[in-house]
């Protein structure tokens, strides 16, 4: 244990105080206060100052003139503070680069890039800053199946209440949109209320769907599809995780929750399987489980004239990288059909499939179990090389 001797104390005209090493003299100025340290100890020849206390309660280490409440200033480019317990593997640490920039990690070994920075409030953790540079709000992982928000650095967020209503989104005093949506920069859609009313502007209703084969032909947009006697199948690898974290005092804190990783089946593979599966560099046993999905079925190019089963028209394949070759068909609301070669159509005109992809216009104005579409216009959006074409149209599947 570290102790302080002091050897003797002489009156001097000065107005600091100055320890140094072991053996030297303690000098301390009649009515002084103390307002400086030397970085040599207790030596009042030394030649930089270490730690001052100015008469404005204003302390610097590592610089004499400090110009905030605390300021430190590192031998190098970095000023650095540790807050920690008894072991380098848990502790804060916070610091200054060059460009002023502050950084902090938690569990972090001796270095700022530490696998996460944790607040906690009465005790417990309330945010959490990964290394990964998601933020984690409420909760400590940003698994799906708890409770909290996760924002990620790719713009990316989810809101996860387990109970209760996981957004609410409201304009006090006027009328507006209360969501805008944007592709490449431009504005394509929102969501606006005016009085009670709430609007879904520039909206087109679409499900997914898959080919049988779940193939990936080429198909052009607005090509007319039927539906199939044949659902949709989705499935998810499910284990559980266990995380520890530790509270303020100390104590361990664990929590278990089940993970889903989508998963497109093998050969051989079915329902209820249980397979390894290799989670964040851990083998774990993983059990696949069939989503429960009651609406979504399959479909294929319509080939039936007349058909009374049209699903709606094809919109483009859903690239979301989980394995499975679905694609948006747009039911509902306003969208592009494919008109077949040598077609004539004209505002309000209904639409029937062709029986080869495209539609036709009906012959009367009788909304028939096979009328899928009304023309809104005769505008042309596209022309395809075998001669079909795309106009707008009011989709009614």
């Amino acid at each position: 244990m570290s102790k302080l001797e002091v050897d003797a104390i002489e009156p001097q005209s000065g107005t600091t105080l100055t320890l140094g090493a072991s053996g030297d003299s303690v000098n301390i100025a009649s009515g002084a206060t103390i307002t400086d340290f030397t970085s040599t100890g207790i030596d009042d020849n030394a030649t930089s100052t270490a730690i001052t206390i100015d008469s404005s309660e204003r302390v610097g280490i590592g610089i004499a003139s400090p110009s905030a409440n605390l300021e430190v200033r590192g031998s190098s480019s970095n000023g650095q503070i540790y807050l920690g317990g008894s072991t380098t593997a848990t502790y804060a640490q916070i610091y200054s680069d060059n460009d002023g920039v502050l950084i902090a990690a938690a569990d972090a070994g001796d270095n700022a890039s530490g696998s996460s920075f944790r607040v906690s409030v009465d005790g417990s953790e309330a945010m959490r800053v990964t290394n990964g540079l998601e933020v984690l709000i409420g909760k400590t992982s940003n698994a799906f199946s708890i409770a909290g928000n996760t924002f990620y650095p790719n713009g990316t967020a989810d809101f996860i209440a387990d109970g209760a209503v996981a957004i609410d989104i409201n304009r006090l005093s006027s009328d507006g949109d209360l969501i805008r949506f944007y592709q490449a920069g431009s504005q394509e859609g929102s969501i606006s209320v005016s009085g009670s009313t709430v609007s879904y502007n520039g909206f087109t209703g679409t499900h997914w769907s898959r080919f049988t084969d779940n193939s990936t032909p080429t198909i052009l947009k607005g090509t007319v599809l039927e539906s199939l006697d044949e659902m949709c199948d989705w499935y998810n690898l499910e284990f559980d995780v266990t995380t520890t974290t530790q509270d303020e005092d100390g104590n361990d804190v664990t929590n278990t929750y089940t993970e889903k990783v989508p998963h497109v089946l093998a050969d051989g593979q079915s329902d209820g399987d249980v397979i390894t599966y290799n989670h964040e560099g851990t083998d774990v046993q993983a059990t696949i489980v069939k989503e429960t999905d009651i609406k979504h079925v399959k479909s294929k190019v319509s080939d039936t004239v007349d058909a009374k089963n049209v699903y709606g028209v094809f919109m483009a394949y859903d690239n979301d990288g989980e394995g499975y070759n679905d694609f948006y068909v747009a039911s509902v609301g306003s969208f592009v059909v494919r008109i077949k070669q040598g077609e004539t159509v004209a505002k309000g005109d209904l639409l029937q499939s062709n029986g080869d992809g495209t539609a036709k216009v009906q012959t009367d104005d009788a909304i028939r179990a096979s009328t899928f579409a009304k023309v809104l216009s005769t505008t042309v959006i596209e022309t395809y090389e075998d001669g079909s074409y795309l106009v707008p149209c009011s989709l009614m599947c």
